[in-house]
């Protein structure tokens, strides 16, 4: 189990993989314990047994989500290597494209459930901790992250156009490219 990911159990953790492909698929009010258990290959009761509810469920896919696309992200490694950051960011996305749709489709469902809300400010803090490490090292400052939070963001939107069909592969790499130089700049002129 190498790969960096969060391990449940495998029929947890298959139902889990499941609960991401058909969200990714058809959408957070698209899922069911029918579709996930028949996308699983199992009995829709070992769903409900294991998460009890659709919503337990959801939560527990983003916590999934976030902890394998983080271990693939190499966010914290994004300004060492233009190369290796953008070639980390194919493999990501050619493996688990779903994985990162599915992190979408629960951010929109943020704006409507306030208990889902903290999940992902929790995450964006996280992914923004990330990219600041990368750019300032140990000695990023409270006043670093608003830089941070904007290369994120703008690698998220990236990320989203391209998952969305809106921007092709050659046009996300020539983005990445141009962000990266960008943030590399930003981050020699904050310690000028």
């Amino acid at each position: 189990m190498g790969d960096g990911r969060t391990k449940y159990g495998s029929g947890r953790e298959a139902l889990i993989e499941a609960a991401v492909r058909v969200v990714a698929r058809h959408g957070l009010h698209g899922m069911t314990f029918r579709k996930v258990a028949a996308e699983a290959g199992v009995n829709n009761s070992l769903v409900a047994h294991h998460f009890g509810s659709l919503s337990n469920l959801a939560a527990t896919a983003l916590e999934w989500a976030v902890a394998t696309t983080s271990a693939d992200s190499h966010l914290p490694d994004f300004l060492r290597s233009e190369s290796e950051y953008k070639d980390a960011l194919w493999a990501t996305l050619d493996r688990e494209l779903d994985v990162h749709v599915y992190q979408f489709e629960m951010i929109l469902e943020a704006s409507r459930t306030e208990e889902l809300r903290e999940q992902i400010v929790e995450i964006y803090a996280r992914y923004t901790s990330e990219v600041a490490h990368s750019m300032f090292g140990d000695d990023a400052l409270s006043s670093h992250l608003a830089l941070a939070r904007a290369v994120f963001a703008a690698l998220d939107g990236l990320v989203l156009q391209y998952a969305g069909g809106a921007i092709d592969r050659t046009q996300l790499d020539e983005s990445v490219s141009a962000l990266w130089r960008l943030a590399s700049a930003a981050r020699t002129a904050s310690f000028s």
